[in-house]
């Protein structure tokens, strides 16, 4: 008996009623949180029933088009086949003379595109303001942070391949615990 209902992506995996309940309406936003097909909330959202779908996104790709599959496979499921399927035709198009414009031309009629650099289109958005900001580390703090580095340039003098770049994120969250 409501005309709207908002919820978070982690409750829609932890309630059963919104997969039960017929929707007019399904809407997405920052679905870029649905961009992995085989987590628990991209299937609780693709669980929905709804008579439309929307996902708002700023990033449809983040990672590889398999984001972008799993988008669609929300939006209007089928349109582009199964994960596997869809796999083979991406592989088919990277040979393709024109690249990636069969899976564009596919696409296209799915997706509005606003640019923030278009004022006529976004002119609510304020301009972009950076601010460097800079802090200094108290003499202990500095100590470790040498210390620290001292020790990432001993280790990395005698690892190779994948144990250096584990190395390197290993230090890295040492770097910002400091």
């Amino acid at each position: 008996a409501v005309d709207l209902v908002i919820t978070t992506y982690g409750l829609l995996t932890r309630l059963d009623w919104p997969a039960q309940t017929h929707w007019s309406w399904a809407v997405l936003d920052e679905a870029q949180a649905i961009k992995n097909h085989s987590t628990r909330q991209s299937k609780a959202a693709r669980d929905l029933k709804a008579d439309a779908r929307i996902a708002l996104t700023g990033t449809p790709i983040e990672n590889n088009l398999g984001d972008l599959w799993s988008l669609f496979d929300f939006i209007n499921p089928g349109l582009l086949g199964t994960s596997g399927q869809f796999g083979g035709f991406v592989k088919g198009l990277r040979t393709h003379k024109d690249n990636y414009a069969p899976l564009r031309k596919l696409v296209s009629p799915y997706i509005l595109r606003r640019l923030k650099t278009d004022k006529s289109i976004i002119s609510d958005l304020p301009d972009k303001t950076e601010l460097k900001v800079f802090c200094g580390l108290s003499p202990a703090q500095a100590k470790l942070y040498k210390q620290t580095v001292s020790a990432l340039a001993k280790e990395l003098a005698s690892a190779e391949g994948i144990q250096r770049k584990g190395l390197v994120l290993t230090y890295l969250m040492r770097f910002k615990q400091i």
